[in-house]
């Protein structure tokens, strides 16, 4: 099976481990708003805590890059995978973005 090219919209919990479940047999682009996310994927360290994943970016040799450019990342794709945020606020009646959570900090 040839290796596909993805992009994965979200570098929270679930588009990050879905980036590197997907970048161990394909060239994955995952794609966030928050540079700080970007960069520590990049240099192979998790934005969040979680034994796997840190494993899996500090020791694996996977085809995964992070951006902030999501145009360009979705037109050279094979597959877009969005991952959307999950985090929801009862009281407002709303899902929070990341972007919105930094805000309220």
């Amino acid at each position: 099976m040839s290796q596909k090219k993805l992009a994965v919209a979200g570098l929270g919990y679930v588009g990050l481990s879905l980036s590197v479940l997907l970048a161990q047999h394909n060239q994955v682009t995952a794609v966030d708003i928050l540079p700080g996310k970007i960069d520590m994927v990049n240099d192979c360290k998790s934005p969040i805590a979680d034994t796997e994943i840190e494993d899996y970016l500090a020791n694996k040799n996977l085809t995964l890059h992070a951006t902030l450019e999501g145009e360009k990342a979705y037109r050279d794709a094979d597959f877009v995978i969005i991952a959307a945020p999950t985090n929801y606020d009862v009281a407002r009646s709303y899902f929070n973005s990341p972007s919105e959570m930094e805000r309220m900090e």
